[in-house]
């Protein structure tokens, strides 16, 4: 069993995890967006006209979550439905990319921006670890508040996590080139 310490922070972690996670796939997105259009319809199968609104609804839709996870405590008064709403979404998308993955031979999703390389099995186990984590925050989640050092401390570990989740691949990578 957690301390009532632990729990709360864990949550937290979660949740700032989750909001980071989104960002920075919000953000590659973006950086990317020619490819990431493109890559919906040659990867995914969605008509070119449809590609034209999906992808510009699936980025507000990463940033828009992103930002009411990073201050919807204060702005609305809870995190528990951007983190079902962030579940909903990245449940959905890893269940798609999945699919794709294995009834394709080559799919290329520009999860955080990088379009040049085919989806491997690491980002298919980084979406899946990312889903356990966002419902990690249900198990772990309290009521009460907590003080702004702890949600620091939170920030701080999932900026690692959120690190070393977005280069799973690479890192998987160099540590069987060994």
């Amino acid at each position: 069993m957690l301390t009532p310490f632990l729990s709360p922070l864990l949550a937290d972690t979660a949740r700032c995890c989750v909001a980071l996670l989104l960002l920075a796939a919000g953000v590659g997105k973006l950086r990317g967006y020619a490819a990431f259009r493109g890559n919906l319809a040659t990867s995914f199968g969605v008509p070119p006209s449809a590609a034209a609104w999906a992808a510009p609804a699936l980025v507000m839709a990463e940033l828009l979550l992103s930002g009411w996870l990073l201050a919807g405590w204060i702005l609305i008064g809870g995190t528990h439905l951007p983190m079902l709403l962030s579940l909903l979404l990245l449940s959905t998308l890893t269940a798609v990319l999945v699919y794709r993955y294995f009834t394709r031979s080559v799919v290329r999703c520009s999860c955080f921006g990088e379009a040049a390389r085919p989806v491997s099995r690491y980002d298919l186990l980084r979406n899946v670890l990312v889903v356990g984590i966002n419902g990690s925050y249900f198990a772990l989640a309290q009521e009460a508040a907590l003080p702004v050092a702890t949600t620091v401390l939170a920030a701080g570990l999932a900026a690692i996590v959120c690190v070393a989740t977005i280069s799973l691949h690479d890192i998987a990578t160099l540590a069987r080139a060994d």
